[in-house]
């Protein structure tokens, strides 16, 4: 069958043109298909589905499950000569242009198209359309365009098979409303996920829906708005983004009379896929996010279209990419100056002048900040470091920053015992728990080190507590909550988070608190104050974050432009003897160093071939085979779960907790030990930054006889 212009390649072509040469082209690199977040959306999108299915009654022959294109078509066709017929999957083609629909819904002329998509609505605050420019809101426009291309289609597809009938086509887009609360005990796992090799599908439990497809529309948790003018709207070429000059949905040749820059988009990029052409290639930020490259080390035969289309827009050679690159810089805050350096073909950060970045704006000396960082973070890059003010470049050393001096004033204020705390969780669109709403966070996971200070002047590191929720049906967000309280209040001493997402959760399960009933609820609500910040209000015990401090006070080239704990840690390693000498040895899990789960010790340093470079302890982490007793039977549970991988990052441990609630209880042992390692690693990485900036700060002190 000749090469059909999807929804999903319209969604691509909305991103960038060019990017249709690698879609669905085996011979590229895709990193998409390996990101632990996406693939958890995309779980949470067939959940999202399955439940729209039942809520609008579709099943059996009615959801078009083939994934032959020809097939799909017969057997829409097949079902539209019903009255009043709700169809899933149904197909349409009008030339190369060919959609599947979520949900079709006929009503004799009238023909709903309902587009489910797993994003959240609140109809409170969230809007469609900007209000500003009299176009789409840049939240929604992906979505939007994504149900005009399907009306498009539609239309254009009944047409032409019935020219005799008069379809009258509705567009609407369906969301988890916000504001709805599940009335079903355990919800999402009713659609259990399973893997079968590459194929994700779900499993669901036909036994016990029947009391979700009774609920009556204005209790249903995804809600249909009508987006269907909106749709002609964007079909006619009327929306603000499409007339403002930036470039959006940008074509070769001057738009028909009789027709719409969109229609003229769809043609030219329907040629562009099913035809292979070559698209234009307009360099922008996007190209920074590219999935079609490869990854370090990546020795397999797969081609990398960001690197086809730098060398051909921009003329790289193979040794450019290794410079560097205006990429690196983080996007924070300075989106429209990465859009004008490049519009100057400033692609490299030795063509970038500091006062390009702001530096003539730099001020006293003082903590870094954000024109700052990355000021300092291109002088480091280029060897530029003698054009930085000289209370910059006085807290460089052996290419590191650290500021000593402002790292002392800031620790000064922590009191021991130190806490670190991490926090794992969950925001699924489906609820677990009855009285949830949708993207309600659960929280499933923490762990705790602690650092004590001794009489000696020394200090003592201990793995010293951790939760993880196994129970299927158990709402845990208020166990989870007794237990960090009864391993935080022993004390007064300073509690470490890492960024603002503990802080976040904490806040949302005090309001989850203030509409229970638990007999305990003002005692949890008042430890929450306690340690939290919230509407201008600090307690008195409020978490400091560590990633602040990092922030502010110290920079390794290797980090970039971020300061992810994933990415500080390692440069913290490669920064320090110190750390490295005392834990290349298995310190950890020993009796010096307690821990919770390794009990056998555990050397944290290991190099890259280079035998210089430290490697990322979160690749030293087993994966989840490695806790299982291996006989055949278990191989097949691994398998057929798709569990052989690596807890490693937040979207593998939120991937391995849905597993949990799903998984043949064969495996739960296993997921149960590869999350809490993965979770201590995270505030044992916490750890290592302290003892970092612990040792520089003594050290320091003692070499130059000070007492600040």
């Amino acid at each position: 069958m000749a090469r059909l212009f999807t929804k999903s390649a319209f969604s691509t072509a909305l991103e960038c043109p060019r990017r249709l040469c690698y879609l669905n082209n085996s011979g590229y690199a895709d990193q998409d298909l390996n990101d632990e977040f996406l693939m958890q959306l995309a779980e949470g999108g067939f959940q999202v589905g399955e439940l729209a299915k039942v809520y609008y009654g579709i099943k059996g022959k009615y959801s078009i499950g083939t994934l032959d294109e020809e097939e799909a078509l017969e057997c829409t066709a097949s079902l539209f000569q019903e009255e009043n017929v709700n169809i899933a999957e149904a197909a349409f083609r009008s030339g190369n242009l060919f959609v599947r629909t979520d949900i079709i819904e006929k009503k004799g002329d009238l023909v709903n198209l309902v587009e489910v998509k797993a994003k959240s609505w609140d109809p409170d605050s969230d809007s469609i359309l900007d209000r500003k420019n009299a176009g789409t809101h840049r939240k929604y426009r992906p979505y939007l365009y994504d149900v005009a291309f399907q009306k498009y289609v539609v239309v254009k597809a009944l047409k032409e098979k019935y020219p005799d009938r008069d379809f009258r086509v509705k567009a609407y887009l369906m969301m988890a409303d916000k504001f709805r609360i599940s009335e079903t005990d355990g919800l999402n796992q009713m659609f259990a996920i399973r893997k079968d090799g590459d194929r994700t599908y779900i499993d669901t439990d036909s036994s016990v829906l029947s009391t979700v497809a009774g609920t009556t529309s204005d209790k249903w948790l995804l809600t249909p708005l009508d987006v269907d003018s909106i749709c002609d709207r964007i079909i006619a070429g009327e929306m603000a983004e499409q007339q403002d000059g930036s470039g959006f949905m940008e074509i070769s040749s001057p738009i028909q009379p009789g027709t719409s820059k969109f229609e003229e988009f769809v043609k030219e990029m329907a040629d562009i896929y099913c035809n292979r052409h070559t698209a234009q290639i307009h360099l922008s930020p996007k190209c920074f996010k590219c999935p079609f490259h490869k990854l370090p080390g990546d020795d397999s035969n797969k081609k990398d279209g960001y690197m086809e289309c730098w060398a051909d827009a921009a003329g790289f050679s193979q040794k450019d990419f290794d410079r560097p690159l205006l990429k690196d810089l983080p996007a924070q805050f300075f989106g429209p100056q990465r859009n004008r350096l490049i519009g100057q073909k400033k692609y490299f950060l030795d063509d970038i002048s500091l006062d390009d970045l702001g530096m003539r704006r730099a001020g006293d000396a003082g903590p870094l900040n954000i024109m700052t960082r990355r000021c300092l973070q291109t002088a480091m890059a280029t060897d530029r470091t003698q054009m930085l003010p000289h209370w910059i470049q006085a807290n460089i050393q052996d290419n590191v920053y650290l500021d000593i001096a402002g790292l002392a004033l800031e620790m000064g204020s922590w009191k021991y015992p130190l806490h670190f705390i991490d926090f794992e969780t969950s925001t699924a669109a489906l609820p677990f728990y009855r009285g949830m709403h949708p993207y309600e966070p659960v929280a499933f996971q923490f762990s705790h080190h602690i650092v004590e200070s001794e009489a000696s002047g020394q200090y003592s590191i201990r793995h010293a507590g951790q939760y993880l929720h196994i129970e299927k049906g158990h709402f845990p967000n208020f166990d989870f909550v007794r237990e960090l309280k009864r391993q935080l209040s022993s004390d007064d001493g300073t509690i470490f988070r890492y960024s603002h997402h503990e802080n976040t959760i904490l806040r949302a399960i005090y309001e989850q608190l203030k509409q229970s009933r638990e007999s305990d609820r003002e005692e949890l609500m008042e430890f929450i104050d306690g340690i939290t910040h919230n509407d201008g209000h600090s307690g008195h015990r409020d978490m400091v974050d560590l990633a602040e401090a990092v922030v502010k006070f110290y920079f390794h080239p290797s980090m970039k432009g971020s300061y992810s704990i994933k990415k500080v840690l390692p440069a913290v390693l490669n920064s320090s003897e110190f750390i490295r000498e005392k834990y290349s040895v298995p310190v950890y899990g020993s009796d010096a160093i307690p821990s919770l789960n390794w009990k056998q010790g555990k050397a944290w340093i290991d190099y890259e071939d280079d035998g210089r470079t430290v490697r990322n302890p979160y690749e030293l982490l087993p994966s989840i085979a490695a806790y299982l007793n291996l006989d055949n039977d278990s191989e097949q549970v691994l398998s057929r779960e798709d569990d052989d991988m690596q807890i490693a990052n937040g979207g593998a441990a939120l991937a391995a907790y849905t597993r949990l609630q799903f998984s043949d209880v064969r495996l739960v042992p296993a997921l149960e030990k590869a999350l809490k390692v993965y979770c201590e690693l995270d505030t044992l990485a916490m750890v290592f930054i302290w003892e970092y900036f612990h040792n520089s700060v003594q050290s320091y002190k003692k070499s130059h006889k000070l007492y600040f």
